[in-house]
């Protein structure tokens, strides 16, 4: 190969290395982290994404269970219901002036019965039913509302459901109205006192 190809090969190459660099140090490499909300949304298809809900671990729960104070959405996204409750939920905070509910997806939790769960159902076992082995669980949806690590306010009213009534058929106009003046007052009582 004659020496001007070379040198001309090489520079090309050179040319090429910088524009890659160029090309690559413009490139945003940041992971696209999902907003709370989006992401609930997509969990959540019937609630919109302009939503209210940001999502805890169980250690945050059981910390705020200990000494804190916040609204406690208590669901997964399998649970007919909890999509249901969590619509529900949504558009009665945003009327109420409520803008941050905390929402923790315990079903991991739950189906490998890890400690900070076994840790929150004893914070919480005074509200959980007692199953006939005398075992007690979370079930979808509950809602908490705690302050100063008090559970003022406990609502799991389709948590346990008996008979074949679908969330459809449950959530009639009557008791999504009826659902959302009791949901006000809790959530007055808890901005008051």
């Amino acid at each position: 190969m004659s020496k001007n190809i070379k040198k001309g090969l090489q520079g090309t190459l050179f040319c090429l290395i910088i524009i890659a660099f160029i090309i690559i140090g413009n490139m945003d490499f940041t992971p696209k982290v999902k907003i709370d909300n989006e992401r609930f949304d997509e969990d959540y298809p019937n609630v919109d994404k302009n939503n209210v809900f940001s999502y805890v671990t169980g250690s945050e729960v059981y910390s705020i269970l200990k000494n804190g104070s916040a609204i406690i959405f208590m669901g997964f996204p399998s649970n007919a219901w909890s999509g249901y409750y969590a619509k529900i939920l949504n558009d009665t905070a945003k009327q109420s002036g409520i803008d941050s509910i905390l929402y923790y997806d315990f079903y991991d939790d739950r189906t490998n019965k890890n400690a900070t769960y076994q840790s929150i159902v004893v914070k919480l076992s005074r509200y959980l039913p007692m199953l006939d082995e005398g075992r007690q669980n979370i079930y979808a949806p509950t809602l908490l509302l705690v302050k100063n690590g008090e559970v003022v306010a406990y609502d799991n009213e389709t948590a346990i459901n008996t008979g074949n009534i679908s969330p459809e058929e449950y959530w009639s106009n009557l008791k999504v109205g009826l659902k959302m003046s009791n949901l006000k007052m809790m959530f007055s009582s808890y901005l008051t006192n």
